[in-house]
């Protein structure tokens, strides 16, 4: 593995990243089978200036509504988690 070391960068002039459309193909392409219905993806991430991206792309409106329902439920299992925690309390 090679590291380049560049001192003169300054990461207030840095380009607006965005995701490459290279990689999420490929994400898409490694999801469900062959059958392009099949297919789909939610991607969060947050971006340099610390606001968060959402990125769905899917095959049928099916998956996109289980994907949609597969990150509510998760999103509730998190929240539970969180309150027997004692990590809501105010």
């Amino acid at each position: 593995m090679y590291y380049i070391l560049v001192s003169n960068i300054n990461p207030d002039e840095l380009p607006i990243f965005q995701m490459p459309e290279e990689l999420l193909e490929k994400l898409y392409d490694f999801t469900g089978n062959s059958h392009e219905s099949s297919k789909g993806f939610l991607l969060t991430y947050v971006d340099q200036n610390g606001a968060p991206i959402i990125l769905c792309r899917a095959g049928s409106p099916i998956i996109e509504m289980g994907i949609r329902k597969s990150l509510e439920q998760y999103l509730i299992n998190l929240e539970g988690a969180d309150t027997h925690l004692g990590l809501n309390d105010d």
